[in-house]
């Protein structure tokens, strides 16, 4: 939609940068406001602008507060995703030249929008990441852990793999040549053991409001449906995209997660990079994280779940044949495994928009 007034705003600050053009004769207005919206609508309304009148700013930290107060107050406001922002190339940058700039970008159309959650939605949302950041948390604890034994020549042979019972077990009761160092080293021990502690509450919270509310856990069974997909990420893929019909197919919702690759083509010459990165990269992470089941082997089972229609079982149970295969052809060409998980988890997010999308 053209708006007759298109208002940009700054809100990366304490003050609210805020420019106003006018499409039809290109008039500017600026002022500085504070974060209150009750003064910004009352600015908006004090200057009489052209109708209809539109606001736009960034996504970011300040959230969609700003976004539910002036659509309540009958404005309309656009949330522009900064990672489909155009590149700027003017050497001016502060809070003034950024109002301005977004508003020159709104009046031309040029601004992606992102979905604006109701409360619940977004408190949900504020979950899934929580429980993505404990898990980052302890992913670098455990580092630490391992890291501190390699600085030691400290070699762990009881098991294969480490994180087990039995290294926990040996783990407490090891006793390195310094003092210092097995103080550091249970320091750094207790610091992971925590962090599980930690992640098994969050998990807890997260299948306490799943089982609470009957519409989420609907919507999430036709995800759990899929390889490699299990409750936490199929809450993550319900609340951080809320509704898929919103995309227009499943490329445009692997390019919402970045999952597409970069490009850098000339006439006939083409050159395709790695992915993108441009979008939401907690989902990202999780199917990328999801894709790696698919290097093992597994036997595609249809789930019998009656609640679940015939249709998404079926589709489900495709994606996963469709994907191992795709994944064993990846691994004879030699590819990089990691590159192999990035192309797996790209097709992944395409049959994960079809399976949404399907009707009842």
């Amino acid at each position: 939609m053209r708006y007759s007034t298109s208002i940009g705003i700054d809100t990366h600050s304490k003050k609210n940068a805020v420019c106003a053009i006018t499409t039809q004769t290109g008039e500017l207005r600026e002022t500085i406001l504070s974060e209150d919206p009750a003064q910004l609508i009352s600015w908006i309304r004090e200057n009489d602008f052209p109708e209809p009148v539109g606001c736009v700013y960034e996504s970011g930290p300040t959230g969609f507060s700003l976004a539910r107060s002036l659509m309540d107050a009958g404005i309309a406001c656009t949330v522009a995703a900064t990672s489909k922002l155009s590149y700027r190339v003017d050497r001016q940058k502060n809070d003034r030249a950024d109002a301005k700039w977004l508003a020159q970008q709104f009046m031309t159309g040029s601004v992606h929008a992102v979905y604006v959650p109701t409360l619940e939605e977004e408190s949900l949302c504020h979950l899934s990441r929580l429980r993505g950041e404990v898990a980052a948390d302890l992913r670098r604890a455990k580092q630490r852990v391992s890291s501190f034994l390699l600085l030691t020549k400290t070699d762990y042979k009881l098991t294969k793999k480490r994180w087990t019972k039995t290294f926990y077990k040996w783990a407490a009761g090891y006793e390195f040549g310094q003092p210092a160092d097995t103080f550091t080293f249970r320091m750094k021990l207790n610091a992971v053991l925590r962090l599980e502690e930690r992640l098994c509450e969050v998990e807890a919270e997260i299948l306490r409001a799943i089982g609470s509310n009957p519409e989420l856990a609907a919507r999430m069974a036709r995800f759990t449906c899929i390889h490699g997909i299990g409750k936490v990420a199929a809450f993550s893929l319900v609340c951080e995209v809320y509704s898929f019909e919103r995309f227009c197919n499943g490329a445009s919702f692997a390019s919402f997660i970045g999952l597409v690759p970069s490009e850098n083509s000339s006439g006939k010459k083409v050159v395709r990079g790695a992915i993108a990165k441009q979008g939401n990269s907690h989902l990202r992470r999780i199917l990328v994280e999801a894709a790696g089941c698919y290097s093992r082997p597994f036997k595609a089972v249809r789930s019998e779940d009656a609640s679940i229609p015939e249709a998404v079982r079926a589709k489900a149970e495709k994606c996963a044949n469709r994907l191992k295969k795709r994944r064993a052809t990846l691994g004879r060409r030699k590819l990089s495994p990691n590159k192999a998980k990035v192309a797996v988890a790209r097709e992944l997010a395409e049959w994960i928009y079809w399976i949404a999308v399907l009707p009842a």
